[in-house]
């Protein structure tokens, strides 16, 4: 390394340059003050030490032995011949430290370049990892969709063929009910794998909350009243400002009622609760249904899991995905003695205008 050797010349340079200096200031001084020679004397400890730190044990000895010919000779007596033993000790101790010093960092450098080389290994290994994630949640939609588009496929077929054929007038109106019924049905699994495959990015306003959940148990309660649910909402005294997409958070409200009232054929409750803290805002949706199994909570979000006879297994992944692009989080809650309740917790910081 052309740059490498530059460097050391340059050092061995500087350390015979301020070695000679010292010589020749001691040997001018010789005899005029024993002070004045005792401090030069010192002063050979400074490129010996520099010498060591630079080239190691070998050359803080080279440095020692060559400022010991230099001096000792016109000044050979017992004092100075201590301190030349003393320069040979400094300049090996100090050298070898150096050289203990200078492995480590070799190894230091060498276990950087290694855990350098791992980790990009581990980003290689990571986007390929992430492209075999996409890759296979793509084959498990396409199966889900195509297991969900069968079924009211398969009763629009048969209800099809009924009607081609002589059929009684009250199957008639039977079968054009199952027609409309499944087209509903293929119209809103298509309507939720468009909201969940494309969302669209949120459009922040100031919005009140009380308004939206408002809004959510006037369009929940067709369905609550034919499930026989009944839903309750006491809305905070002082309004809940929250700089937020109000359509997104009232599809997210929508979607979680719709859901507690499905899970609750046999009637019961709903109840909204808002609150607002230092550092979120948190919106609360509980139930008396049967509750959520503890296995079940973590697939709940996943695209197209569901449950429900009926159910497409999109409405909670869409909730899941407005609830991240709002920066919060959605938890779920067990009730006792039965119930669930989902907890959306929406940080301050981002329902504050800029």
């Amino acid at each position: 390394m052309p740059l490498e050797r530059k460097a050391r010349r340059i050092q061995a340079a500087v350390v015979i340059s301020v070695l000679f200096s010292v010589v020749a200031a001691y040997l001018a001084t010789l005899g005029s003050s024993p002070f004045v020679g005792k401090i030069l004397r010192y002063l050979f400890f400074l490129p010996i030490v520099m010498a060591a730190l630079w080239f190691g044990w070998r050359g803080g000895l080279a440095a020692a032995m060559l400022a010991t010919v230099l001096y000792l000779p016109a000044d050979p007596n017992e004092d100075a011949v201590v301190e030349a033993i003393d320069l040979f000790l400094i300049g090996s101790i100090m050298g070898m430290l150096a050289d203990r010093e200078r492995r480590k960092r070799i190894l230091l450098q060498q276990a950087t370049r290694k855990l350098g080389a791992a980790y990009d290994q581990l980003q290689d290994n990571m986007v390929h990892l992430r492209q075999a994630e996409r890759l296979s949640a793509t084959g498990q939609l396409a199966a889900s969709l195509a297991h969900e588009i069968r079924t009211p496929l398969a009763s629009i077929e048969g209800a099809a063929e009924m009607l081609d054929g002589d059929i009684a007038p009250g199957l008639h109106s039977e079968m054009t009910g199952i027609l409309r019924k499944e087209s509903r049905r293929l119209s809103r699994l298509l309507a939720d794998l468009l909201n969940y495959a494309k969302p669209r990015p949120p459009e922040f306003t100031e919005n009140d909350v009380r308004d939206v959940v408002s809004a959510v148990v006037i369009l929940a309660s067709p369905s609550a009243r034919q499930y026989e649910v009944k839903l309750y909402f006491a809305p905070p005294a002082s309004p809940v400002p929250l700089y937020c997409d109000g359509e997104q958070l009232q599809q997210l409200l929508l979607n979680l009622t719709l859901n507690a009232v499905q899970s609750m054929p046999n009637g019961g409750e709903i109840e909204f609760a808002v609150e607002l803290g230092t550092e979120s805002v948190i919106l609360r949706v509980a139930d008396t249904g049967p509750g959520i199994p503890p296995e079940q909570r973590d697939h709940v979000f996943d695209p197209f899991y569901t449950t429900k006879p009926a159910g497409t297994g999109l409405g909670l992944a869409v909730c899941s995905q407005i609830v991240d692009a709002h920066q919060g989080k959605i938890l779920i809650l067990n009730r006792k003695p039965h119930g669930s309740e989902f907890v959306v917790e929406l940080p301050v910081r981002q329902w504050t205008t800029p």
